[in-house]
């Protein structure tokens, strides 16, 4: 006991153990819940079967609601169940253990609760508060926030071997477990263990909702997903309706190439997201599921060439009105740096006349910006846009020496954008500025490519270092995210090769673009190009009736 009020002392939280420096529950329960209805059960045919303590069965009920909805990819609606368990049984230890990880990774707005609840959670461990198993969740949630996620998996997982039955205990060693996958596209020894303990949960149950999205979850970056497509659609068949399950399915259709499928599911995700804004009363701020969707459905109708509607749902989403006090929620960060770049991140992606213009002209207007002040710093990103963009207008003018100057004045604002990093992260916008800067690396290196391959001939050789460095830092996206730079840099590349009469090479690289992105039309036209130039007939002609065929879905 006394190492555990050790760990939480570190994270500030010392006082916790003085009686009057405990805050009272309601400091746990945002106000912005106030005007909200009870949550409505869960829309999972199973969840986690536990012993909750508590004095309130409905309070019970809350707990388990808001831990299948932890699992299921829905933190703000489980943070919402915990709240409401709280209200019930204010003493209710899995209930502060559920707020505290579903603000694991908080709102700005929502680090106070996320404090206050860890400091309640102290007292009522303190006072032998819960069953020693949910003491041991607390453990486990404590070290995650002094020592990090392997010393906190290590933790689950050493309590998964106390309680063997509790299979919450490995969701949650699988979760913090996982490291990824490295350069090569191979799992680390760690992400390999994760896998693997879930795989084995479903062999067991394999038709068990949160088991299967665990898994999905866990496996959403790897570079092939072609084996997993199965399960991402028997996600869908166990829990109908579910929206994060709808939106776990349409990444798994598109990186199997089946954009069609993608979009529809994109779509069902946007519309059961709607129903619940509509049924709760909250509106886009508080559903960045909402937007992720929608931002996902029109960078799928671009891969398959419906750049119309790609654009129009773009518009509809950069139109949405956010409010300067809901610039800080996870909704609001999305609209600001992705909502209302989309539009002009399409069109860069198409680059067809009368594009760049177009997209200049989308960016956000200063005015409209401005009543944000210094809530957010997603300003740079609109800037960098606009600098990248202004420097392919000048290039297409055939005005070189106008595209340098403005390409020296984009290194310059690189290094400012790089200054405010620690600001960015402060005001809780750290994952949204690392995107955009790191996108705006890509759009950089990019555009110093077309000014080589625009430039004399005998400078087009540096067109393929620039264009190198710019795929090497389009990393895959995460978070169930689409990529920010929506036109993949091997594209750039076939065309230089293109110009060097290397189809062959052309071929290679477009190749392995259409293993990631598969059927992305971008990179079908270019390979059916590269085949045609390459004398390889038959191959042209399949790749061409691929391409009518995702269209015509």
């Amino acid at each position: 006991m006394r190492y555990f009020v050790a760990i939480l002392a570190s994270l500030g939280l010392a006082a916790a153990a003085e009686e009057d420096a405990v805050p009272p529950v309601e400091a746990v329960i945002s106000s912005r819940l106030a005007s909200l209805p009870e949550p409505a059960p869960v829309q999972l045919p199973k969840g986690i079967t536990m012993a909750i303590t508590s004095s309130s069965p409905a309070a019970q009920k809350h707990v388990l609601d808001g831990i299948s909805n932890l699992h299921g990819g829905w933190d703000f609606e489980a943070y919402r169940h915990f709240c409401a368990a709280l209200k019930l049984d204010p003493d209710c230890l899995m209930a502060h253990w559920g707020v505290v990880v579903s603000l694991i990774d908080p709102e700005p707005d929502l680090v106070d609760e996320r404090s206050a609840a860890l400091r309640r959670m102290v007292e009522l461990v303190s006072k032998e508060g819960g069953t020693e198993l949910e003491r041991s969740y607390a453990f486990g949630i404590a070290t995650f926030f002094q020592k990090g996620a392997a010393a906190a998996a290590g933790v689950f997982q050493a309590a998964s071997e106390k309680y063997p039955n509790d299979p919450q205990l490995k969701l949650l060693c699988a979760a913090l477990g996982r490291t990824g996958y490295d350069e090569e596209g191979k799992p680390n020894v760690e992400q390999e263990r994760a896998e693997a303990l879930l795989d084995g949960m479903l062999t067991q149950d394999p038709d068990h909702p949160l088991y299967l999205y665990a898994y999905l979850t866990v496996r959403a970056e790897a570079p092939d997903l072609r084996g997993d497509l199965a399960r991402a659609r028997r996600l869908v068949q166990v829990a109908p309706g579910y929206a994060p399950a709808l939106h776990m399915l349409g990444h798994y259709e598109l990186r199997n190439g089946n954009i069609a499928q993608a979009i529809d599911a994109f779509s069902q995700a946007g519309e059961a997201y709607r129903q619940w804004m509509k049924a709760t009363g909250v509106t886009h701020a508080d559903c960045p599921g909402w937007v992720k969707a929608e931002c996902y459905r029109a960078a799928a109708l671009a891969e398959k060439g419906d750049y119309a509607n790609a654009l129009a749902v773009a518009k509809s989403v950069g139109a949405i009105d956010l409010p300067p006090d809901r610039a800080r929620s996870e909704g609001g960060q999305l609209l600001l740096w992705e909502g209302r770049t989309l539009e002009a991140r399409l069109l860069m992606r198409r680059s067809g006349q009368g594009d760049v213009a177009a997209a200049i002209a989308s960016l956000p207007k200063p005015e409209r910006h401005k009543v944000y002040g210094k809530t957010t710093h997603s300003v740079w990103f609109y800037q960098g846009l606009a600098f990248i963009l202004e420097a392919r207008k000048a290039l297409l003018a055939g005005n070189p020496e106008e595209c340098r100057k403005i390409a020296d004045a984009i290194t310059l604002h690189g290094e400012k954008m790089a200054e405010n990093r620690d600001a960015a992260a402060a005001a809780g916008e750290r994952s949204s500025w690392i995107r955009a800067f790191n996108a705006m690396e890509v759009y950089a290196g990019e555009l110093r490519g077309e000014m080589a391959m625009k430039g004399p001939k005998d400078g087009i050789n540096s067109a393929f270092n620039w264009y190198r460095a710019a795929l090497d830092r389009q990393s895959p996206p995460s978070m169930l995210m689409p990529p920010t730079v929506l036109l993949p840099m091997q594209a750039r590349l076939a065309e230089y090769y293109m110009a060097k009469n290397q189809p062959d090479d052309a071929v290679e690289i477009l190749m392995q673009a259409q293993r990631r992105y598969t059927n992305d039309l971008e990179i079908l036209t270019r390979l059916q190009a590269a085949h045609k130039k390459a004398g390889r007939t038959k191959e042209a002609g399949e790749i061409a009736a691929t391409i009518e065929q995702v269209k015509s879905e």
